[in-house]
């Protein structure tokens, strides 16, 4: 039995509503999800300064890698085995110029960071500019990776 007119017109009607649902659930306000990942910078700052290593280890990807302001790469193991131990330690952490540009799942937040603690036992402060790229994953956003540069 051929389908009539109508039963045809119905049918693409309801495809073309159901295309237009899916757009409108993948379409996302930028604002929002850049908002979202500053949010979660903001997080990470919080966390560093509590030595949460359990919330670190949740918002940071397991491929995590950072290249430091000395130049050395470290990993995420190394970070949280380093704040855990309080090998590395922060008492202040503030951000600035913080700025963020979205590729579907994945962020680049760029900004500078002004921080005071100590690693293995020697004072630092000051300021660097950094980017840290983030992954959304299970609707929230992971660090995977940081570069960091020493400021004058």
């Amino acid at each position: 039995m051929a389908p009539t007119a109508s039963a045809l017109r119905r049918g693409l009607l309801l495809v073309g509503l159901l295309n237009g649902a899916v757009a409108a659930q993948e379409r996302t306000d930028p604002s929002t999800a850049e908002d979202s990942v500053r949010a979660a910078e903001l997080a990470r700052g919080q966390a560093l300064l509590r030595g949460d290593t359990t919330t670190l280890s949740r918002m940071v990807g397991s491929e995590f890698f950072e290249i430091s302001r000395l130049g050395t790469v470290r990993t995420r193991a190394d970070n949280l085995r380093e704040i855990a131990t309080g090998e590395l330690k922060l008492t202040s952490v503030r951000y600035d110029s913080l700025a963020v540009n979205l590729y579907g799942n994945v962020a680049v937040l760029r900004g500078i960071a002004d921080n005071t603690g100590t690693y293995r036992g020697f004072p630092f402060t000051g300021r660097i500019r950094y980017i840290r790229v983030f992954v959304r994953r299970d609707g929230r956003w992971q660090a995977v990776a940081m570069q960091q540069t020493p400021m004058q």
